[in-house]
């Protein structure tokens, strides 16, 4: 593995498979810059991904990271702790059930070589639809993110309002873990609170680490009933290229593997 600025860097396992190949396809297509592309996948899947994936640079095996890679939070280990293998210093963090829809660049990333874009916002649209339709939602979503939210902001000392630092895509600089890590320990973190996304943001605050701050580079269909609905509404994958890089179809509703 060659030592680089900026890779992407996926975990996955043979579960998600097929999203992760339409992932892979579609960053062949737009790659334009040919960001290394790195997946991480259990011992016994590396050979299926090697196989199956028509475009990558190396599949790694999770224990290369972690030997708490198993189940879902095992994976927010996977994700962390790529500072360990040494490879970047940043990483465009995506997930299997994503995929590119145009053309994307290192800029589209970094704002200069030394300072990435952040994903950081109010989550708008989510919580536009979670409260116009309080009744797709098993639990009181808004109240639960809240708690959540100001429960990690408060282990760093922070108030004020709450952002969001998803969806996936996430840009991460593995300084940033490493702090973390070094700093608080992520097992006692995650014990805490099972959210990488949430941590790494918050940490990155406190850290004062040098960020340039960005709305989502996808769009994201966390509910069936919401993708159900732009489905009704006419909208078609074109009508999302101008303000997004890509589609996240969540697939813990399964969700198609396209839009």
């Amino acid at each position: 593995m060659q030592y680089t600025n900026l890779i992407l860097f996926t975990k996955s396992y043979r579960g998600d498979l097929a999203r992760c190949v339409e992932l892979s396809k579609s960053i062949q297509k737009h790659n334009k810059d040919n960001i290394p592309f790195y997946v991480s996948v259990p011992e016994e899947d590396i050979e299926l991904f090697n196989e199956e994936l028509p475009y990558f640079t190396e599949v790694l095996s999770d224990d290369m990271i972690t030997e708490n890679g198993q189940g879902w939070v095992g994976q927010q280990f996977v994700k962390s702790l790529v500072y360990k293998l040494n490879i970047c210093r940043f990483y465009v963090c995506i997930d299997s059930d994503a995929y590119f829809i145009r053309d994307f660049y290192k800029t589209d990333f970094l704002y200069s070589d030394d300072i990435p874009y952040m994903v950081m916002h109010e989550r708008d649209d989510f919580y536009e639809f979670v409260d116009r339709f309080p009744q797709l939602m098993t639990y009181d979503v808004r109240a639960g993110h809240e708690d959540e939210y100001r429960s990690i902001m408060s282990h760093f000392g922070r108030t004020g309002k709450i952002y969001h630092y998803g969806i996936s895509p996430y840009i991460w600089d593995t300084k940033v873990w490493e702090w973390l890590d070094t700093e608080w320990g992520l097992n006692k973190l995650f014990e805490k609170h099972p959210n990488e996304l949430k941590w790494y943001g918050e940490g990155a605050l406190a850290m004062g680490t040098p960020m340039m701050p960005t709305s989502p580079l996808f769009k994201e269909f966390h509910f069936p009933g919401q993708y159900q609905l732009y489905k009704q509404l006419g909208w078609e994958e074109k009508h999302f290229e101008k303000q997004y890089m890509g589609i996240v179809l969540q697939s813990n509703w399964g969700a198609p593997l396209k839009y």
